[in-house]
């Protein structure tokens, strides 16, 4: 049975622009829903991804990206995107979990683990959305600042929430820290990641 999606009043306003690179036919079923509220680019390569990216610096806000396409890292778009000053806020999808710690390393903004609902990605989108607004309010050298800190997630966010509490501070693999909660596995249980030996692991969260 096809999912309804209404309309979300924390997504992006009509004409923000989003660039898709994921041959999931059910992610681009989903992101198909997102017209109304993007101008959607859909990438057929890494190498368009990239061209596209350097071609219209600053035009682009979000990119929704797998972390491989026709068996290659997408990695290369990440850090094309994140090139630019306040470039793209970067959504990753996969059902790779153990590719997650590389995504975030490489520049991925937040992590929505597949198969997924449409109303997660909205709500997802939503969340960046008023993120993104925050720190383009902020002054420039701040602002930069911001994005920086969220692309080397040295702040833990939940699901893109600032503020939430972690059960622990450091890597119960390699004791460094902080660690990184990127994803829920249930209302009690989350995702979590260390960049520092890249395991992930499933644990409590407050």
């Amino acid at each position: 049975m096809t999912q309804t999606v209404p309309p979300h009043a924390d997504l992006p306003q009509e004409g923000s622009e989003l660039l898709v690179l994921d041959q999931d036919p059910v992610v681009n079923d989903h992101v198909s829903r997102l017209r109304q509220f993007f101008r959607v680019t859909a990438a057929t390569s890494i190498g368009s991804a990239v061209e596209y990216l350097r071609r219209t610096p600053r035009r682009c806000q979000f990119v929704i990206s797998d972390v491989q396409v026709d068996g290659q890292d997408t990695f290369d778009v990440f850090r094309a995107a994140k090139a630019v000053e306040m470039g793209p806020t970067i959504l990753v999808t996969t059902a790779d979990v153990e590719r997650v710690p590389d995504a975030l390393i490489s520049g991925g903004d937040a992590v929505l683990l597949k198969p997924f609902a449409p109303n997660l990605l909205f709500s997802r989108l939503g969340r960046l959305k008023q993120e993104r607004a925050a720190m383009l309010d902020l002054p420039r050298d701040l602002a930069s600042e911001k994005a920086h800190q969220l692309r080397e997630r040295t702040s833990a966010a939940l699901g893109g929430q600032r503020g939430t509490a972690l059960p622990f501070n450091h890597c119960p693999h390699c004791n460094a820290s902080p660690v990184t909660s990127f994803d829920f596995v249930s209302h009690r249980r989350a995702w979590y990641a260390c960049l520092a030996c890249k395991k992930v692991w499933i644990a409590n969260h407050l």
